[in-house]
């Protein structure tokens, strides 16, 4: 096509104008559950704590209290080797978590802070949940860290935290398939409770195998 004069000019630009708002109005705008799964998949499946972080934070800008965006993000962190920079989050998760009487979440987020357990708890659980946390997540030590999360689960063997955290261990140190049937245990955990986000990330896991 020949533009043959200015005004021709300026009509063209002005059509492609148009056409590229369309397009970029037209987008679906991303979901809360959308980047809620992208970011499990970085995070869980590649290994990219910073890559989940990002995701993670597109969920709480939109929604400053999504309850499964602020434990991902913390985790992210810490995988990140941002330590600092996750403790406030944990903190925040205590309180989230308290709130719904979530008790195996609250050990997971004290383990993470070193805070003495809760009213109740037995004594040593938190212990040992901080130390196979330390070991897996700080020490990258996943076959040392399964030892820990099996000790607690002797003593408590539908400890929540414990069971997930033995999975995802179990993963880490390359033990797919001894993790499976653990997956699958966390899976009827989660269903009983109703946790919509660790729903998703176990049967993710299931999924790929």
């Amino acid at each position: 096509m020949i533009i043959s004069s200015r005004r021709d000019c300026l009509t063209v630009l002005g059509s492609l104008l148009v056409i590229l708002l369309w397009i970029a109005c037209s987008k679906e705008p991303q979901t809360e559950e959308g980047m809620m799964k992208a970011g499990l998949d970085f995070l869980y499946a590649k290994r990219d704590p910073n890559a989940a972080a990002s995701e993670f934070r597109k969920v709480l800008e939109r929604n400053p209290n999504h309850y499964g965006a602020t434990f991902q993000l913390a985790t992210a962190l810490d995988r990140a080797g941002k330590p600092e920079e996750a403790r406030a989050l944990w903190q925040k998760m205590i309180a989230m978590a308290e709130a719904v009487r979530d008790k195996d979440t609250v050990a997971v987020a004290r383990a993470r802070l070193g805070q003495p357990p809760a009213a109740g708890e037995q004594p040593g659980e938190e212990s040992m949940m901080k130390s196979g946390l330390e070991l897996l997540y700080t020490k990258h030590d996943p076959h040392a860290a399964a030892a820990e999360f099996r000790k607690l689960l002797v003593r408590n063997p539908n400890h929540y935290g414990a069971t997930f955290q033995l999975a995802a261990a179990l993963d880490q140190a390359g033990k797919k398939a001894e993790a499976r049937p653990i997956w699958e245990k966390m899976l009827k955990l989660a269903e009983a409770t109703n946790d919509k986000e660790t729903l998703k990330i176990v049967r993710d896991r299931l999924a790929r195998q």
